[in-house]
């Protein structure tokens, strides 16, 4: 009687460990298909991305009159337009050279004075 009693003891332990197992189980196939879904789109979405991307690479600038997407999209409409368009682009332009020359100088590749010669000359 005891020993029959361990014994229905270790089969509703063991039956409860079974019916947990599945619940994992079913728990862990559900996310591995969630998982399948994602990757799938994800796929999807890089393909679309990679296309693109060569897309835009092909048809990236007019290579026949050596103008870029950029300079296609921002067209002046008058005189002072395309002043202001050359000036920001110069503007810019100045604004790179003394953030590299300013790098070149924080990692030593340049000195004070060939820092200063060049700012000057911009």
């Amino acid at each position: 009687l005891k020993n029959q009693k361990q014994l229905e003891g270790g089969k509703e332990q063991i039956e409860k460990l079974l019916d947990e197992g599945e619940q994992w189980k079913g728990q862990l196939e559900k996310g591995n298909n969630e998982m399948d879904e994602a990757l799938g789109g994800l796929e999807k979405s890089l393909t679309a991305v990679k296309e693109q991307l060569s897309t835009a690479t092909d048809n990236g600038g007019n290579e026949e009159s050596g103008q870029t997407k950029a300079d296609l999209i921002a067209l002046p409409v008058d005189t002072h337009s395309a002043q202001m368009l050359a000036l920001s682009a110069e503007s810019a332009a100045i604004d790179d050279c003394i953030y590299f020359l300013d790098r070149a100088l924080v990692q030593g590749s340049i000195s004070v004075e060939v820092f200063l010669k060049e700012v000057r000359k911009l």
